[in-house]
């Protein structure tokens, strides 16, 4: 018996291991699989969404106006067309240059704070600049004496490097500019006001040359739909959806947006037909 049970010792131990496959195997991989989905970083910073909104919102509303204010006095749909192409590469090569510029702006400007904060920190004249700033920071949330002379000495302690930093962060607010912000910034500037701006651009291209009107009407409700679209989302990814109160204000969002977008075309219309006296301009 010893013997037999030896053997089938032995023989179990050469077998070869087997994988395990089907749900089984699933349900062993799927933590660690998701796990490392869960880890990737997929939201886009607060200073690129703010570009794309602000992009997409004014090449949402721009070129329509532009357009539907040609399409009232203009006979042919191919001007109308030319126009708006016109308007939409003009409109986002200055948003895009805009951006650039701006953000070159904010990081010189946070360049310029920060020498000055060095200078004042590393000036012997001034040595309680730190830490006048440090009760400033810290007396209003009530930190007991003992904690505050902590922290007091804990970052008088360190470089006048860090003392910086702290200073520029806390004190003044500001966070170090990513060096590749500019040019993100245009590009997305750009890009979204451009490709924004098709929407409502696209049905005088799809239309016979002599069927404005039909342009006209195609891409109102075009852009009424996308204008509603894009400010249900655009306040609905800032409030979220978890409640019905942030639902609602993802709605009200959507009408503003739409509301917005009438405004500025029937202005531009009617300044345009006040101007224009009510003469079409055939083609």
């Amino acid at each position: 018996m010893d013997t037999d049970g030896a053997s089938n010792i032995e023989l179990e131990s050469q077998r070869p291991t087997q994988k395990v496959a089907g749900p089984q195997a699933s349900a062993v991989k799927t933590p660690g699989f998701w796990s490392r989905i869960a880890n990737i970083d997929l939201k886009p910073s607060s200073q690129t969404t703010e570009d794309a909104v602000m992009g997409t919102s004014d090449g949402m509303t721009v070129p329509f106006a532009l357009t539907a204010s040609l399409a009232g006095i203009v006979q042919n749909a191919r001007y109308v067309m030319l126009a708006g192409l016109a308007e939409l590469t003009a409109g986002a090569l200055s948003m895009a240059l805009g951006g650039l510029l701006q953000a070159k702006c904010e990081r010189e400007s946070y360049q310029a704070i920060v020498q000055d904060t060095r200078a004042q920190v590393e000036d012997p004249t001034t040595p309680d600049y730190v830490p006048t700033i440090i009760d400033d920071l810290f007396t209003k949330w009530d930190f007991s004496p003992e904690a505050l002379a902590i922290m007091k000495r804990d970052i008088l302690s360190t470089s006048a490097e860090k003392q910086t930093e702290f200073i520029a962060r806390f004190h003044h607010q500001l966070k170090e500019p990513d060096n590749k912000r500019p040019f993100k910034s245009a590009g997305t500037l750009g890009a979204c006001y451009f490709f924004a701006g098709l929407i409502g651009l696209f049905p005088y291209i799809c239309v016979p040359a002599d069927d404005v009107y039909r342009g006209l009407y195609i891409s109102i409700g075009i852009e009424a739909i996308a204008l509603l679209v894009f400010g249900y989302l655009k306040t609905g990814v800032n409030v979220g959806w978890r409640t019905r109160g942030n639902i609602w204000k993802a709605y009200k969002g959507a009408f503003q947006m739409l509301l917005v977008g009438a405004v500025a075309a029937g202005v531009a219309v009617g300044l345009i037909m006040a101007v224009n006296k009510g003469e079409r301009i055939s083609g």
